[in-house]
C-alpha cells in the first residue's frame, strides 16, 4: 500500500471510529492509530549566525513533518502472571529535508512474574529508534537513526514482613546508524543486588550496589588518536526512597556515587554523586503538579571531555478544564558542564545552559479520543562561540483507540 493512501485510510478511520469504536482501560488489546503535524522553526539547532546555505545547501532552516503512529496494547493476567506488550511503528515525513524521513519500530514487554506472593520480579525488553537530535550531533546533511534497546531480569524476595531481598541482571545497548564519536555503540552488562526496607505506611529505602562492564562496539581496538577506548567498567552505590506523604502526595528520591575506568585511557575515567528528587502532588481533583531535580554524569567523548554533568529541574502543572478538556504546562531547565578534557582545544571548559518551556491543550471529545495542539520553545544558550540557538515548534495531533 502507497504511503498517502495508507495514511488517507488512518485518517478515515478516525472520522469513523470517533463515533463508534469504544476501547475501555480494562481491554486485554487495544489498537492505537494516530496522525500529528508539527513544524519546526530551527530544525537543526543552528546558532543565530550560523550560515544555513554554507551547511545544509539552502538558506531555509525550518521544516514541517507529518508523522503516523500505528500502536498495539496488550496486558493479560495469568493467575500469579501478568504479560504487557506495547508495540508501534511511527512514519516521520519531512516536507523539506526528506533525507530525514525514516519509520521507527519501538516496542516495550514485560512479564511481570511470581513463583509465591513473596518471590516475585520483573523480565523487561524495551527498543526505541529516534532520530538523533541535532542539539548534539551536528552532521546536518546525515540522517543518524539513534537506536536504544534495554533488557532487565529482576526479582524481590520477601524475607520478612519489612525486609527484601532484590538482585537483577540487565543489558543496555546503544547503536548510531552513523558513526558518532562523542556518543558511541555501546552494550553495558550490570548485575545489582541489594535490600529495601518496606515500612507499614508504604514507604521504602533501597540500599542497592551495581557492578558492570561495557564494550564499544564499533571499535575492536582502541583507537589512539582522540584516546577512544573499546571497554569500560562501571560500579555504582545506590541509595533509593521512596514516600507517599499522603494519598495524593509522593516524592521519591535516590542519591548514588558512580565510577567509569576505562581499559586503556584513564584519561577519560571519571566518578561522581548523582540523584534525583521527585514530587508528584495531586493538589486537587482537576489540578495536579510534577517536578524533579537530578543530577546525571553522562559520556560524552571529544577532545575536551569525556564526560558532561547535567543539572535539571523540571516543573509540569496539569489543569483539567472540564471532563473532555485538559491543559499542561511544562518548563524544563538544565545545565551542562563539559569536563574532563584531554587535550587544549578553544573549547575547554565549555557550559551550556538550555531551557525549554511548553504549553498543550488536549480535548477528548470522545472516551478513546485525543486531540491537541502544544507550542514549545527550546534555547540554548553557551559561553563558546556558535553553540547557542533558539527553536520554537507547534504541533497538532489527533489520537484514536480501539
Amino acid at each position: 500500500m502507497q504511503r498517502p493512501q495508507a495514511i488517507g485510510l488512518i485518517g478515515i478511520a478516525l472520522l469513523m471510529g470517533a463515533g463508534t469504536a469504544h476501547a475501555d482501560a480494562q481491554d486485554t488489546l487495544n489498537l492505537t492509530v494516530g496522525a500529528s503535524l508539527m513544524h519546526d522553526d530551527n530544525l537543526f539547532r543552528l546558532s543565530s549566525d550560523a550560515n544555513p546555505q554554507a551547511l545544509l545547501g539552502t538558506s531555509q532552516k525550518s521544516d514541517t513533518i507529518r508523522v503516523t503512529t500505528v500502536g498495539l496494547k496488550f496486558a493479560k493476567d495469568y493467575s500469579l502472571q501478568r504479560f504487557e506488550l506495547e508495540a508501534s511503528l511511527i512514519d516521520y515525513r519531512y516536507k523539506t529535508f526528506d533525507y530525514l524521513d525514516f519509520t521507527a519500530s519501538n516496542y516495550a514487554a514485560a512479564w511481570r512474574w511470581a513463583l509465591t506472593p513473596r518471590l516475585k520480579g520483573n523480565f523487561t525488553r524495551n527498543r526505541t529508534e529516534a532520530l538523533n537530535s541535532f542539539t548534539d550531533y551536528s552532521n546536518y546533511r546525515q540522517q543518524n537513526i539513534r537506536t536504544t534497546t534495554n533488557t532487565r531480569f529482576d526479582g524481590d524476595f520477601e524475607l520478612g514482613a519489612a525486609v527484601h531481598l532484590i538482585a537483577g541482571v540487565a543489558q543496555n545497548e546503544y547503536t548510531n546508524s552513523k558513526i558518532f564519536l562523542a556518543e558511541g555503540d555501546s552494550t553495558y552488562d550490570s548485575a545489582d543486588f541489594g535490600l529495601r526496607y518496606v515500612f507499614r505506611s508504604g514507604a521504602s529505602v533501597s540500599l542497592v550496589r551495581r557492578q558492570g562492564s561495557g564494550d564499544y562496539t564499533n571499535r575492536n581496538q582502541p583507537i589512539p588518536t582522540g584516546l577512544y577506548d573499546n571497554g569500560f567498567d562501571q560500579n555504582d552505590t545506590e541509595l533509593r526512597a521512596v514516600w507517599p506523604v499522603t494519598a495524593k502526595t509522593r516524592v521519591e528520591g535516590r542519591i548514588a556515587h558512580t565510577e567509569r575506568k576505562h581499559d586503556h585511557y584513564a584519561q577519560r575515567d571519571y566518578d561522581g554523586t548523582v540523584g534525583n528528587l521527585s514530587l508528584n502532588w495531586g493538589i486537587t481533583a482537576k489540578t495536579s503538579l510534577t517536578a524533579t531535580l537530578s543530577r546525571e554524569l553522562v559520556s560524552y567523548q571529544t577532545l575536551y571531555s569525556s564526560y558532561y554533568q547535567a543539572d535539571r529541574f523540571v516543573i509540569a502543572p496539569y489543569w483539567q478544564i472540564s471532563a473532555k478538556t485538559g491543559l499542561r504546562l511544562r518548563y524544563d531547565y538544565s545545565e551542562r558542564d563539559y569536563l574532563g578534557a584531554i587535550a587544549a582545544t578553544s573549547f575547554n571548559g565549555r557550559t551550556d545552559t538550555i531551557k525549554l518551556g511548553s504549553i498543550a491543550f488536549e480535548w477528548a471529545p470522545y472516551s478513546n479520543t485525543l486531540i491537541s495542539a502544544s507550542l514549545q520553545n527550546e534555547k540554548r544558550s553557551s559561553n563558546k562561540p556558535g553553540q547557542d540557538y533558539d527553536s520554537t515548534m507547534g504541533t497538532v495531533s489527533a489520537q484514536i483507540t480501539f
